[in-house]
C-alpha cells in the first residue's frame, strides 16, 4: 500500500544521504536497479580511461570503453533476472493436459550467469575508471 509520509521521507533521506532507509531492505536489487543507468550515462561522456583509448578509431576513440561500460550494464541486468528467477517459464503439463507447470529455460539461465560474471567481473577491476 502506498505511504504518502513514508514516500516523502525517503525522498528526503535520498537527498540527503544519497539513500533512503527502504533503498537497503533490497540493497541488491536497488544497486541493480540505478547502476546500469548510470553506466549507460557514462557512455560516450568526455573521455574515457587510457587503457580504453584506441587512437585508430577516429571519432569513435572510446569505443571500448563503451561496450565495457555496456558489459558491466548488462552484468547488473543480468543479476536482476537471476534474483528475480525470470528464467522460469510456464509450461504445458506433460502429466496433466489442461495444466501448467514451471520449467526452467537452460539457455537464458546460463546466458544470465555469464553476462552477471563478466559484468560484475568487469565492474570491479575498472571501479576506480567511473568517472566523466
Amino acid at each position: 500500500m502506498f505511504n504518502f509520509f513514508k514516500e516523502i521521507k525517503w525522498f528526503i533521506q535520498r537527498g540527503r544521504r544519497g539513500w533512503s532507509d527502504c533503498d537497503v531492505w533490497d540493497f541488491d536489487s536497488y544497486l541493480c536497479d540505478i547502476i546500469p543507468q548510470a553506466l549507460r550515462k557514462l557512455k560516450g561522456g568526455s573521455g574515457c580511461p587510457s587503457d580504453f583509448y584506441d587512437k585508430d578509431a577516429i571519432n569513435n576513440e572510446c569505443h571500448l570503453w563503451n561496450e565495457t561500460l555496456e558489459a558491466m550494464a548488462q552484468g547488473f541486468e543480468s543479476t536482476k533476472f537471476l534474483k528475480g528467477h525470470h528464467y522460469m517459464k510456464w509450461v504445458e503439463s506433460k502429466d496433466k493436459k489442461g495444466y501448467k507447470t514451471l520449467d526452467t529455460d537452460y539457455e537464458a539461465l546460463e546466458n544470465a550467469r555469464k553476462k552477471m560474471e563478466i559484468g560484475l567481473k568487469l565492474f570491479a577491476e575498472n571501479f576506480i575508471n567511473l568517472w566523466d
